[in-house]
């Protein structure tokens, strides 16, 4: 029944869209929220962009590292993710996307309104509702594709 007031699904796109006022609610990762927030207050349009974590929790992730099996540069693949890893540049990052990282020796070196955000630091209370994705079997996953798909068409 929702479907004719959703303008799309889209996974990218609503970053720039809601900086500008094109779109005015996407359920999205908190570190676009915030990118958003600061293009709009950087272009000021006069739209403010806010960001919440539901009551009831949400759909926590994570970003990794890997290396392929086959990779021709092992090492210089094993340094990146060392310089990643530094405190200094971890904090940077996270400074620069508004987006958490594990580096609990980069903490220190956290803008206050980065690390004091409780969007995205969160606090205990909250981090108890959010939940992860795992693996599902492949009936499931039919499932939840085919639903998914009705959500997205309509049908």
């Amino acid at each position: 029944k929702i479907r004719p007031y959703v303008r799309k699904f889209h996974s990218s796109e609503y970053l720039s869209a809601l900086a500008t006022g094109e779109i005015c609610l996407v359920v999205g990762w908190s570190g676009d929220i915030m990118q958003a927030r600061s293009r709009a207050a950087e272009a000021r349009n006069g739209i403010t962009v806010g960001y919440a974590i539901p009551k009831e929790g949400a759909q926590m992730f994570f970003d990794n590292l890997a290396i392929p099996a086959d990779a021709r540069n092992v090492e210089d693949a094993y340094e990146l993710i060392n310089f990643l890893y530094r405190p200094d540049i971890a904090a940077r990052n996270s400074n620069f996307l508004s987006y958490a990282n594990g580096n609990l020796a980069s903490q220190k070196l956290l803008d206050p309104k980065i690390l004091n955000d409780k969007n995205i630091y969160p606090d205990e209370a909250t981090l108890a509702k959010l939940f992860v994705i795992t693996a599902r079997d492949p009936a499931t996953q039919r499932i939840i594709n085919r639903l998914w798909t009705k959500v997205k068409t309509g049908r």
